[in-house]
């Protein structure tokens, strides 16, 4: 008998990224029990069943809420009858908050058990569409810059762990397809709680968690004024703005590769082995398009040891702002200081 349409979709999009998968080559699957991961994690199972990839499913048990350890166990059972599968147990404490300690803990545990798998393993995440409409409407409530609204990639490398690679094969479904493919296949998904406006966390100031609210009263509201479901075209324009990004960056990190190579980086190399030595020329800098200085400057920093994930536009915007300012003056960005010296920039790492 032929797949349902909802397996069918779900089972062509992870085919899809299995494809450019060497045989024996290993893949992990993150699967919560939600609907989304876990119609990934069956599609996985029915597209590498007579295959030589070798796959595994991790879950991962924050211990924040009750009964978490059972809820991960009774996955752990479930799965199995479809992929090997384990649980970890991790610690979520820590200062970037509820959602940002989770994530980070989370992380760390896929990109362990990734490398335990030895290559290490490609890790297949479960975002789809609705999610991708979510982050790009929360880019665009901060104000961070294209790069935010242009949501979530759909490949790239775990964050902290730069040998951990992952794909997001779901990115072009929603989350209704998902759940009707768990149907399909006879399997009942969990809503996590956390996920939900009422559920137990909060913000600081004890508003709904911005990603819930976003969810469940944002997007409806803006798809009922607009006359039309906003999921689907908030999600296109991330995708073109990955494109336009994905080109401009790299003209910019030419750039900054040519700037070492003639002279308008001082000293040391495009990689920041040089350390604080490092200068970027200030009249070269003023002689680039700003939409190739801000990447410029953005690439230079992250390679002098600047955290990635915590720089935003405004620390780039702050020290762009030092091409006109006095010698000596500085701003600090996430991991390092960026300081005006006579004729340049020079990094100072904390």
């Amino acid at each position: 008998m032929a797949p349902a349409r909802a397996v069918l979709a779900a089972r062509q999009a992870v085919r899809a990224v299995l494809t450019d998968c060497s045989p024996g080559e290993r893949v992990l699957v993150a699967c919560s029990g939600g609907s989304d991961s876990l119609a990934l994690a069956l599609a996985v199972a029915a597209e590498t069943r007579r295959s030589a990839i070798n796959a595994e499913a991790i879950t991962v048990d924050h211990g924040i809420l009750d009964g978490s350890d059972q809820r991960a166990q009774e996955l752990v059972t479930r799965l199995s009858d479809y992929l090997p599968t384990v649980a970890v147990q991790v610690n979520v404490e820590g200062l970037e908050g509820p959602e940002g300690n989770a994530r980070t803990a989370r992380y760390g545990a896929i990109a362990s058990r990734a490398r335990e798998l030895g290559g290490p393993a490609l890790v297949l995440l479960g975002h789809t569409r609705d999610d991708q409409a979510e982050t790009v409407l929360l880019g665009l409530g901060r104000g961070s810059g294209p790069r935010s609204i242009a949501g979530m990639k759909p490949t790239g490398t775990l964050p902290g762990a730069d040998d951990v690679h992952f794909v997001r094969p779901f990115l072009g479904l929603d989350r209704h397809t998902l759940r009707r493919a768990c149907s399909e296949w006879g399997e009942q998904w969990w809503d996590d709680p956390s996920n939900s406006v009422d559920g137990p966390w909060r913000t600081a100031g004890g508003a709904p968690l911005r990603r819930a609210a976003v969810r469940e009263r944002a997007i409806p509201a803006l798809s009922e004024a607009v006359g039309q479901d906003v999921r689907g075209p908030l999600a296109r324009t991330a995708h073109l703005l990955q494109t336009d990004l994905d080109y401009l960056d790299g003209v910019a990190r030419e750039a900054l590769a040519s700037a070492s190579a003639t002279g308008a980086g001082r000293t040391g190399d495009v990689d920041g082995s040089a350390g604080d030595s490092y200068e970027l020329d200030v009249e070269w800098l003023r002689a680039q398009h700003p939409a190739i200085r801000t990447r410029v400057i953005r690439l230079w920093l992250i390679a002098g040891g600047a955290r990635a994930g915590e720089l935003t536009s405004w620390h780039v915007d702050s020290v762009e702002n030092l091409l006109h300012g006095e010698t000596g003056k500085g701003i600090d960005v996430p991991g390092l200081r960026a300081v005006r010296t006579r004729h340049g920039l020079k990094r100072a790492v904390e």
